[in-house]
């Protein structure tokens, strides 16, 4: 009987070392994933998000990218019976972080939630301060949404509808293409265009055999080596021509290799030259009618005069204005020459009526 309740401790003691064993394995666990050692002394400061999806408790903290401590826990924000709901601060996050990074963590720092990837899980984002005093226990760091992950959903629904639209379009026009419509739809459903393109079709065959079989002037200028004789013989005969030019025979060979036309042409350039100074100058008749302004002026005051005669022809007051622009006038003269067209008339009818001469003696 005593061996029995001997038996009995030894196993009851074995199984409190085991429980002690897996509670500190636990508790190393917990700590080694958290990412924060077991004897560094912690505080707790708070913040508030509009959500909190896919963060868990025990999820990191991380200041500008280092870990530096876990969330403790997450809860509903409380609602204030004196001030309205703010879907800003709708979640109440507790932050348990490292006492050494205290100083960091200062009243311009915010926090926000980050999303590993595009799917992956979810951590709390604190941004260094710089400017403000460092923040005590139970502190409110200032809460931040996240931006990013917002932005590309809307972008996302934004694309799907875009994709949505595109695609109703897509099966509009395949219907329409189906249907005979437009010029794309014809050509796949209408027998004419099939046959009118398998007429050119064979039409092209048709010629290419007949270019094949040396027909026409592409199937000459193909099949035939007249060209290619012509051609090489231009060559050569093109050869010899340079070949003569380099021997300096003929005209072109002189022109090119003759030093004489070179210092002629120097020479020609050098009076060139000369005479533009002169003409600057205003030496000789072109100088002066290209430096002086007196034939200029003259020439301004005819124009003047011309304007003013002009404008004295048109404008009917003087005699020569009223020669020009005087309808009784011309009325007149109309008048008169008829009148004369008359007189030789009847002068040549009867001359005798106006030559009558008619003596007297006193």
């Amino acid at each position: 009987m005593p061996q029995r309740k001997q038996l009995t401790w030894t196993e009851l003691r074995v199984g409190l070392f085991v429980l002690v064993g897996m509670f500190i394995l636990a508790i190393a666990i917990f700590y080694v994933t958290s990412g924060t050692g077991i004897w560094v002394p912690k505080y707790r400061l708070r913040t508030y998000l509009p959500e909190v999806e896919g963060l868990t408790i025990g999820a990191p903290v991380r200041l500008n990218g280092v870990e530096i401590g876990n969330v403790d826990s997450i809860r509903v924000s409380p609602r204030s019976p004196r001030q309205p709901p703010d879907p800003r601060r709708n979640i109440e996050l507790v932050l348990r972080i490292d006492r050494r990074y205290q100083n960091e963590i200062r009243t311009d720092s915010t926090a926000s939630l980050i999303t590993e990837g595009l799917l992956g899980n979810r951590y709390v984002s604190i941004q260094r301060g710089f400017v403000g005093t460092p923040l005590q226990p139970g502190q409110e760091i200032p809460g931040r949404e996240e931006k990013a992950m917002k932005l590309i959903v809307e972008r996302g629904a934004d694309l799907v509808q875009n994709l949505n639209v595109m695609s109703n379009e897509v099966r509009e026009m395949i219907d329409g293409i189906k249907r005979g419509r437009g010029s794309l739809g014809k050509l796949l459903v209408d027998e004419t265009a099939y046959r009118s393109l398998t007429h050119s079709l064979n039409k092209m065959e048709h010629v290419v055999d007949r270019v094949e079989a040396g027909e026409g002037s592409i199937g000459k200028l193909m099949a035939s080596d007249d060209l290619y004789k012509k051609v090489d013989s231009a060559a050569g005969n093109f050869d010899s021509l340079l070949a003569d030019v380099r021997a300096q025979k003929g005209s072109l060979g002189k022109f090119v290799y003759d030093p004489s036309i070179h210092d002629s042409a120097k020479q020609f350039l050098e009076k060139g030259n000369a005479a533009l100074a002169d003409v600057r100058a205003g030496k000789g008749t072109l100088g002066k009618l290209v430096t002086d302004e007196t034939l200029f002026n003259e020439w301004r005051d005819v124009g003047a005069n011309l304007e003013s005669a002009t404008a004295k022809l048109n404008s009917n007051q003087t005699t020569a204005g009223k020669f020009f622009t005087d309808p009784q006038f011309y009325d007149n003269l109309t008048g008169l020459a008829g009148d004369l067209r008359l007189l030789v008339g009847d002068f040549r009818q009867n001359p005798k009526k106006f030559l009558r001469v008619k003596f007297s003696i006193f």
